[in-house]
């Protein structure tokens, strides 16, 4: 099995992104790529034999938590390649570089899968909780299970 790479979002990346990405909507991927543009974050994306798989973001607004990893997505037929450890660890040494000594994510608590994988990265939770103002239904199994907060999780960057 080839390995998945991480790398900076550039604009050829676009179209392939916005087909991809879960609520086409709102575009999130034309605003995150407008933060980069403006320094307040960056844009990656996980590239697995020359074609993109998935895509996370590292946002350096939010004061008390920054930097935060967000939206992290990896397209259902690609998943299980490695492609989030790949984001997660590219953004990690971003986040290093740029002289953060820790980065944080915040989550719903009802995503299991997504918990899963940062507790194997190394996140672990702080006890806060982000209040949601317009939670979303997709990152859960039951829409009735829709968290109206997220858990705030942090990680060193210390060992790197």
């Amino acid at each position: 099995m080839s390995e998945v790479t991480a790398r900076r979002a550039e604009e050829r990346d676009l179209d392939d992104l916005r087909a991809h990405q879960p609520r086409p909507e709102i575009d999130l991927v034309g605003q995150r790529f407008e933060e980069m543009a403006k320094e307040t974050g960056i844009l990656a994306v996980a590239e697995h034999e020359g074609q993109i798989v998935g895509s996370g973001f590292l946002d350096f607004v939010d004061e008390a938590l920054q930097p935060e990893v967000k939206n992290l997505w990896i397209y259902p037929e690609h998943r299980g390649l490695g492609a989030g450890q790949a984001l997660w660890t590219w953004l990690e040494v971003q986040a290093r570089d740029k002289g953060y000594d820790e980065v944080f994510l915040s989550v719903a608590p009802d995503n299991a899968k997504a918990i899963s994988l940062f507790l194997q990265l190394g996140y672990a939770p702080t006890g806060d909780h982000l209040i949601i103002d317009n939670p979303s239904t997709h990152v859960v199994a039951d829409p009735d299970q829709v968290s109206m907060h997220y858990a705030i999780y942090r990680k060193s960057l210390r060992a790197y």
